[in-house]
């Protein structure tokens, strides 16, 4: 009678577990959906090793001068080095235009670099940490195309990124401004 009672009780607790998530996921919708998050893909060449790859990005707090970019990337297995990233970056305003926009680089991420036996250097391995500093210049409002120039401290290489951002958000052109605080 009391393992009855135990795998009642148990599926009772998950039931009402789920349904927790269920409601949570229901109350953060709309603050996801209309959130500062812009979401979008870009092409990658690393030009040492002339290697072509993908990545995807979310840029986390899109209106602010500080944002902050979790991303992966994934360098094809036709290429001289075939790998993937995962990491997040700080993005640093430091110049906007119009609808133009200058931004510093700071990235740390964890890479597995699956062809690292055909590699020369004497510190290959297939699991790294690396970290990158770089420059960005983006341009668009709901739809931004950008391109960065990234450089890798750990390995010595560069690479320059082309992508595309979207929000759901629509950015005003002009802030209002408010009586009370002029």
């Amino acid at each position: 009678m009391q393992f009855f009672f135990f795998i009642h009780h148990k599926f009772l607790s998950l039931a009402n577990m789920n349904l927790r998530v269920v409601n949570l996921l229901v109350m953060l919708l709309p603050t996801i959906a209309f959130a500062q998050i812009e979401w979008g893909g870009t092409g990658i060449y690393n030009l040492q090793s002339e290697s072509f790859g993908s990545g995807a990005r979310c840029v986390l707090r899109s209106q602010k001068k500080i944002q902050i970019v979790p991303q992966a990337s994934y360098f094809f297995n036709f290429n001289k080095v075939h790998e993937w990233t995962i990491g997040a970056a700080i993005h640093t305003e430091l110049i906007k235009k119009g609808m133009w926009n200058g931004y510093s680089i700071l990235h740390s991420g964890f890479n597995r670099w699956l062809s690292y036996q055909n590699s020369t250097l004497k510190n290959a391995k297939l699991n790294n940490w690396n970290a990158e500093i770089g420059a960005g210049l983006s341009r668009g409002r709901n739809l931004k195309l950008f391109l960065e120039w990234r450089y890798n401290v750990k390995f010595k290489e560069a690479h320059v990124q082309l992508g595309i951002l979207f929000s759901s958000v629509r950015s005003a052109k002009k802030k209002e401004k408010c009586a009370a605080y002029n």
